[in-house]
């Protein structure tokens, strides 16, 4: 890629990043002006919106390069062929990922594990629950979480996710040269997590009584999403599909307070049992690793990520003489 080129590359990332940070920042600070804060139902429609923007950015970017609806370009051609055990592997992996960020936390703190749930039991007993009714309670939201959390918020993570992974990943590759898709899978998932810093400040995740607050659960917030931003390029590259990553980021989400449920007392949610917590980013830290891995080793033996079929110009009409 020659210079002008490049330029040209980094001009339309900075437009897709500018609408994708600016409606998604303005709305945040707005809401905040207006009273409303994380948790309230104003509040979330904001998110949502602002969960959206990627998506309005990459149909704005797309628009200025000529291109329509086309599945190929917007990363959202499933390509099963082939990619099955990945679609199984982001199906379950949120599971995974929140089974094993409870037991790195339990076998640190083995006096927190109670497998009866009375905690949560006792507070749905004071929401007048009787206690069968509780425990259904508990095992019914395990249950959903597990089996439909990959389906539950998928249409936002496809929002997300299509404009970060489908249009702004393909284009981060081509900047750079040696080890190219685990520099540009570094950097998205970088961007990704920066995109929700200002959150942190109003108690996203964490909430606001915790040592350090806000900038600690600021500092682990982006560690987390930057390693599961990572988990999920390596899905877009591997497949050439943001579909696989849309189930995991949706996953994610329905299982992050799986370990709290066996909590004994108050967690202290930056810590865990919880997979945003330190041992949540554990074990996203080990998938992580054996991917990081594994994108390099396909880099050195030539077996590259999925690559997008080129599309072919039309033949024009030959000129009358």
């Amino acid at each position: 890629m020659d210079g002008a080129d490049k330029k040209e590359l980094l001009r339309r990332m900075g437009i897709f990043l500018g609408i994708t940070f600016g409606v998604a920042w303005l709305g945040y600070f707005t809401a905040w002006g207006c009273g409303e804060s994380y948790g309230s139902t104003n509040f979330d429609i904001v998110m949502v919106i602002g969960s959206l923007a990627p998506f309005g950015a990459m149909l704005f970017c797309n628009k200025g390069e000529g291109v329509g609806f086309d599945p190929e370009s917007w990363g959202i051609s499933p390509h099963f062929r082939g990619n099955v055990p990945t679609y199984l592997l982001a199906y379950a992996l949120p599971t995974l990922l929140a089974a094993l960020g409870g037991l790195l936390f339990f076998a640190a703190f083995p006096g927190k594990y109670d497998q009866t749930s009375q905690t949560y039991i006792d507070a749905f007993m004071q929401a007048g629950l009787t206690r069968e009714q509780a425990a259904s309670a508990i095992s019914s939201m395990l249950g959903m979480g597990v089996l439909m959390g990959p389906f539950a918020n998928i249409l936002l993570a496809a929002a997300e996710l299509t404009g970060f992974l489908g249009w702004l990943l393909p284009r981060a590759l081509k900047l750079f040269g040696g080890n190219a898709a685990l520099k540009a899978s570094l950097a998205v998932s970088g961007v990704w997590a920066v995109w929700h810093a200002p959150l942190y400040f109003d108690g996203y995740f964490y909430g606001k009584g915790y040592p350090g607050a806000p900038f600690t659960g600021l500092l682990l917030g982006m560690v987390f999403y930057t390693l599961l931003g990572f988990l999920l390029c390596y899905m877009a590259l591997h497949t050439g599909s943001v579909l696989p990553g849309c189930l995991t980021r949706s996953g994610v989400t329905a299982m992050a307070a799986a370990g709290v449920y066996f909590c004994k007392g108050e967690s202290l949610l930056i810590l865990g049992p919880g997979l945003y917590g330190v041992f949540g980013c554990m074990a996203l830290l080990l998938f992580c690793g054996l991917y990081a891995l594994r994108l390099s080793r396909m880099e050195r033996t030539g077996r590259l990520w999925h690559q997008r079929p080129k599309k072919k110009k039309k033949a024009l009409p030959p000129k009358a003489s």
